[in-house]
């Protein structure tokens, strides 16, 4: 199959997923969100696929799912939530957003990254070197609150801890992104141990705050032009 029939196939899953999901909220069903129904779809499908024995064609769906994610879906998401963001507990939170994005999002990293390593040297696991781990570790460790979300605005609970819980998962997404990446391009040369971790700071550091500037510098300028 070629990309085009790929991408058609992507976007009529999405569709499936939108629809499913405002029937599913319009019923009021109590014990199933639109994100466990999405997660249920998406499993119906890949089993569908394992079936036909398409393995290859997976594998080129994944690919080009996460790049249309990335390019095309991501950023319009990003840009809605922050635009309809309820600004005043947002920024009165926001040292412990930073602490919670940041602190919380490293722990985690770490964490997870030194468990996967040690289960990994047990027969209960493959084994993986430290930096397959810690490329594992920093996927896993930025969560998506969907559904908590969802379900404190049908509650309608504290709008302090709303924001909160909104404003790390916005800020645990790019560090994970950008932690990952850096893991992924260590020890790509014939670096010491020391030179090795002073370039991973110095490309975290890079990348991170040069995507946070390029990010508000086109908000203001898009918030300016929408004011206008």
């Amino acid at each position: 199959m070629d990309i085009s029939t790929e991408i058609l196939i992507m976007i009529f899953l999405l569709m499936l997923a939108i629809t499913f999901g405002h029937f599913l909220k319009k019923s009021g069903h109590k014990y199933l969100q639109e994100s466990g129904l999405t997660v249920i779809l998406g499993m119906i499908a890949g089993g569908i696929l394992k079936m036909l024995s398409v393995e290859d064609y997976m594998t080129k769906l994944s690919t080009h799912f996460s790049n249309l994610f990335m390019i095309l879906l991501l950023p319009p998401i990003i840009f809605e939530s922050g635009y309809n963001m309820n600004k005043k507990p947002f920024f009165k939170n926001f040292g412990t957003v930073l602490a919670y994005s940041f602190l919380g999002t490293f722990i985690a990293i770490f964490t997870s990254s030194i468990l996967f390593y040690y289960i990994g040297q047990t027969s209960l696991s493959p084994v993986f070197t430290w930096k397959e781990s810690f490329a594992f570790g920093s996927l896993i460790s930025a969560t998506d609150p969907v559904s908590v979300l969802a379900l404190f605005k049908e509650i309608d609970a504290n709008i302090n801890l709303y924001a909160i819980v909104f404003g790390e998962s916005i800020f645990n997404d790019a560090i994970s992104i950008v932690m990952y990446e850096t893991v992924i391009m260590a020890g790509s040369g014939d670096k010491t141990l020391t030179q090795e971790i002073f370039g991973s700071v110095m490309q975290f550091a890079l990348v991170f705050i040069g995507s946070l500037l390029i990010g508000a510098v086109s908000a203001l300028l898009i918030a300016f032009i929408l004011k206008r």
